[in-house]
């Protein structure tokens, strides 16, 4: 039986909350064992579009856990700089 566009959408919805549960190297783990999967080409042509579809989201997550970081380097690191400016 095919998918309505309200599964796939539900589907959608449950790929991302299970991978914004993730923490960095855990998604990019799951990230690498796609795409081995997919250089292997042992998995059939819909399996390989629901892995790309999840390694898009584990990347895009990775990436903005990577924007996340950055931010905050870049605060603290203004922070200790405009302390140790003299007044």
């Amino acid at each position: 039986m095919a998918k309505t566009s309200s599964d796939k959408i539900s589907d959608a919805a449950n790929v991302d909350q299970s991978i914004s549960n993730l923490g960095y190297e855990d998604a990019m783990q799951q990230l690498e064992s796609i795409v081995d999967q997919l250089e292997s080409g042992a998995i059939s042509l819909e399996e390989s579009l629901k892995a790309f579809e999840r390694g898009r989201a584990l990347s895009n997550h990775c990436r903005a856990i990577l924007d996340n970081a950055t931010k905050r380097i870049q605060t603290l690191t203004a922070d200790a700089l405009s302390k140790q400016e003299p007044e």
